[in-house]
């Protein structure tokens, strides 16, 4: 389990130098709330893959109105790249997914182009 290098995306000049981690089985990253911190993946393979974006102890009952109802974020937010896509994930977004301690796992997508921007 690496834990991948973040780039600084604003910087004082407006310029910002990205870091491109590639992924292992399993990756992790520090959240910060209300950070802004974008994951950009960008799937380089000839096929298809997911990758799973889970916190250390996202809620398995998760409240969500109209209807009012629960839903399960225990398993984590799959993001699925066909060959060649790119695709953005703006952390604070998608912060239900990420509760716990901060630790931010990154699974299931071996090769993928990471860029993590803070």
């Amino acid at each position: 389990m690496a834990v991948l290098t973040q780039s600084t995306l604003y910087s004082a000049a407006g310029v910002a130098t990205a870091t491109v981690n590639t992924a292992s089985a399993s990756d992790t990253l520090t959240y910060v709330a209300g950070s802004n911190q974008v994951v950009e993946m960008h799937n380089t393979t000839a096929g298809s893959l997911t990758l799973v974006i889970k916190g250390s102890a996202p809620s398995a009952v998760y409240p969500v109105p109209n209807p009012s109802t629960t839903i399960d974020l225990s398993a984590g937010l799959s993001v699925v790249l066909a060959a060649g896509a790119k695709k953005l994930v703006n952390l604070d977004k998608i912060s239900a997914y990420l509760a716990g301690n901060g630790t931010v796992t990154l699974s299931g997508a071996a090769t993928l182009s990471i860029t993590v921007f803070a």
